[in-house]
């Protein structure tokens, strides 16, 4: 899968999760086949629900939110899960990376805290928390180096090992 598709099809496995009400997830990715494990509880709730993503299954899901039209007429909300997972994506192609997990099973309800995991193209395996306000951050930053090529040229201030030239 191609690094913008991976993104694209973050986006629409967390505009599916919204729709269904899914507030805990754990999601795993192996090459074409997106797994997660839900729940309609806010973390750390139990999983009781697991629902699979393949490439077709990400097509259909993609068509239904264009007729909705939920994605190009709806304001930016960057704390939701579409865009908090398209931010992901993005932010781990811009590191030559391929995404393995991500899951917010060890936020609590003073602390929404996401964790990523990623393996470099060198085949080291990184973990990453990305937490509150810096969630946000994360999300408004893709957002605006959508169309370039990295994140690069983005200075994060709340999270010292994101820090690029400024």
């Amino acid at each position: 899968m191609s690094a913008n598709s991976c993104s694209e099809a973050l986006r629409i496995i967390g505009s599916d999760l919204e729709y269904r009400g899914i507030k805990t997830f754990f999601l795993r990715c192996h090459d074409n086949l997106f797994v997660v494990e839900g729940g309609y509880q806010s973390p750390p709730a139990v999983t009781p629900i697991t629902l699979h993503y393949a490439s077709e299954d990400i097509e259909q899901l993609e068509c239904k939110v264009r007729e909705r039209n939920d994605y190009l007429s709806a304001p930016r909300n960057f704390l939701s899960l579409s865009q908090i997972f398209w931010a992901i994506g993005t932010y781990v192609t811009a590191k030559d990376s391929c995404l393995l997990t991500v899951s917010n099973t060890s936020s609590t309800e003073a602390l929404p805290i996401i964790r990523m995991e990623y393996e470099t193209v060198h085949g080291v395996r990184c973990v990453e928390d990305v937490t509150g306000s810096a969630i946000y951050e994360l999300s408004v930053s893709a957002y605006k180096m959508r169309g370039t090529s990295s994140f690069e040229s983005i200075r994060y201030t709340c999270f010292s090992h994101l820090q690029g030239n400024s």
